[in-house]
């Protein structure tokens, strides 16, 4: 029996063998993995933008996108402060390390273009891309000035109000309904919530200085439109700083007279709002993209937005209130991949992004008729304060001179170029450095010298920046004079 047991446990091992050699294939089945795809590398698009990056909504639309493109697209976002962000650019544009996509202010379009920075999408915008926007965007992104290429689409705007407190109006014997709307009713008004304030740190005046761009540039410069006055006379094509004698001169009587927030020069716009959330400020100027932080910092009174004050009684209607596109974006011409790079800028440009901005009471956008969907109004009661009005409107381009940077310079340090030395002016004004009507008259002898300069360059053309039948009221209807002179209608 064991004999039998042994010849079968045999027959059956030499049966398994002779299969085994039959088909050449082991005997146990092989689990090991088979080959496997390698990953797809993605490709890195840089992005740099002057606010919104720090927004949850923002950042998870960013994420989501990188998730689901069928690209494999990869948003990266250089972290660039804000207060810095104009000459980080210029440097890195200069240095040739700019970013892919990247949103520039608008005075340094032109200068942008002419130096060959940024990517013409022509070809990539077709004519339902461009129907999105209203025909005033797509007036400006034709100019002259850009060469006859599409470089940008402004498709949101910011805008400038006056920012008052109706508790400390109402402490000082002031009405909450009606905020002051010139210059001296300011001023009066500011000196009575000081007085009312007196002993408690309530001042009826602050101007954040320490971000002399933001603040002085919409408060002083953008807000005096609405009076008729603006630094560049764009009917002569020369700079003109002595309208600004009566603003300057408001600010430095409240000064004098301590209804003035003091530490001006020093003063940090974050800081501003959260002393105006916390009711110890009276007025302060604020643009559409301030309402975020402000509402951050939950105001504990009731406060109201006003249309900037004008010069004076006269001055009501003077001219539209300065709209400012929101930076507009562009694609870098270096870009290592323009399709990616442009596929980014359209996806940062599209209604659905654009919406989530507005939601977020980040943006104003001018596209695909987002302010004026129902329910899409975010739930914040003083934003649709800066919804821009029939009053308001966006300005030509004025001239910009960029100054270079050199890339192998050791020190980080901003150059004296762009707006940088008129703040300073301003901030020297404000401190008694200098005397308001010399340097207001020095600094504008200085800009015209370096327009007449620019003048005798290759790059620059006044032409393009004269518009002899310019109409405050109507900014944007007036045509240049390089214009004409195609035409030959001069």
């Amino acid at each position: 029996m064991k004999r039998f047991l042994f010849y079968i446990l045999a027959l059956l091992l030499c049966g398994t063998a002779a299969y085994a050699i039959a088909y050449d294939r082991p005997l146990l089945v092989d689990f090991s993995p088979g080959p496997t795809e390698a990953p797809v590398q993605p490709i890195r698009v840089k992005i740099a933008l002057y606010d919104w990056t720090e927004n949850l909504e923002v950042k998870n639309a960013i994420s989501q996108y990188n998730k689901t493109n069928p690209d494999h697209i990869e948003i990266n976002v250089m972290d660039i402060a804000a207060d810095v962000y104009d000459d980080t650019l210029n440097m890195l544009m200069t240095s040739g390390q700019g970013p892919d996509v990247f949103s520039v202010d608008n005075t340094w379009l032109a200068t942008y273009v002419n130096k060959g920075y940024l990517a013409n999408l022509s070809a990539e915008l077709k004519t339902a891309d461009l129907s999105r926007f209203p025909a005033w965007a797509r007036n400006y992104a034709h100019s002259s000035l850009f060469r006859g290429g599409i470089y940008f689409m402004p498709s949101s705007v910011d805008t400038v109000r006056l920012l008052y407190n109706k508790q400390l109006f109402r402490d000082a014997g002031l009405d909450p309904e009606h905020p002051p709307l010139t210059f001296g009713a300011v001023k009066e008004a500011a000196a009575r919530i000081s007085q009312a304030g007196e002993g408690v740190n309530k001042y009826g005046f602050a101007l954040p200085a320490g971000d002399s761009q933001d603040s002085l540039q919409t408060g002083l410069e953008i807000s005096n439109t609405s009076s008729g006055y603006y630094l560049y006379n764009y009917q002569t094509g020369r700079y003109e700083l002595s309208v600004y004698r009566l603003w300057l001169q408001m600010v430095l009587d409240m000064k004098r007279e301590g209804s003035l927030y003091p530490g001006e020069a020093l003063l940090k716009r974050d800081s501003a709002l959260r002393q105006f959330a916390d009711g110890n400020i009276g007025m302060m100027y604020a643009t559409s993209k301030d309402y975020v932080k402000l509402q951050e910092y939950m105001p504990k009174d009731d406060w109201g937005v006003a249309m900037p004050p004008v010069a004076d009684s006269s001055k009501q209607g003077g001219g539209a209130l300065m709209m400012i596109p929101h930076s507009p974006l562009v694609v870098n011409s270096s870009a290592p991949s323009r399709e990616a790079a442009v596929k980014v800028w359209k996806f940062l440009q599209s209604g659905e992004f654009l919406t989530i901005l507005f939601q977020q009471a980040l943006a104003l956008p001018v596209v695909d008729g987002i302010l004026d969907v129902p329910g899409l109004a975010p739930g914040l009661g003083h934003f649709k304060e800066f919804v821009p009005a029939a009053a308001e409107s966006i300005y030509p381009l004025s001239p910009q001179i960029m100054d270079q940077y050199d890339p192998s310079s050791v020190s980080m340090e901003p150059r004296d170029s762009g707006d940088r030395p008129r703040m300073q002016l301003y901030l020297q004004i404000l401190s008694g450095e200098k005397p308001l009507d010399e340097g207001l008259r020095s600094e504008t002898e200085r800009l015209n010298q370096m327009l007449d300069i620019a003048d005798t360059g290759y790059s620059f053309q006044r032409e393009e920046y004269i518009y002899p039948d310019f109409d405050p009221h109507n900014p944007l209807k007036a045509e240049s004079l390089e214009s004409r002179l195609s035409k030959g209608q001069e």
